[in-house]
């Protein structure tokens, strides 16, 4: 099991740089706004949460089968 979980660990930073780049950053770029904030922002900032909260994720299934690997 803790193969899947390393391979997610690996990719998920690959993921997150090629949705900031700027071909895929551009699909945020309709010039509209939510609650007052540009959809260009508001968008760049979900994807970085999204990110950050992946990584948490993964970095707790990570951590949990090392020390289940340990017993």
């Amino acid at each position: 099991m803790a193969k899947p979980i390393k391979d997610s660990a690996v990719i998920l930073p690959l993921i997150g740089l090629v949705l900031f780049i700027p071909p895929f950053i551009q699909i945020f770029d309709v010039g509209g706004s939510i609650f007052g904030i540009p959809i260009f922002l508001a968008g760049i900032t979900l994807v970085w949460v999204l990110g950050i909260a992946l990584t948490a994720l993964v970095s707790r299934r990570l951590l949990k089968s090392d020390f289940d690997r340990d017993d």
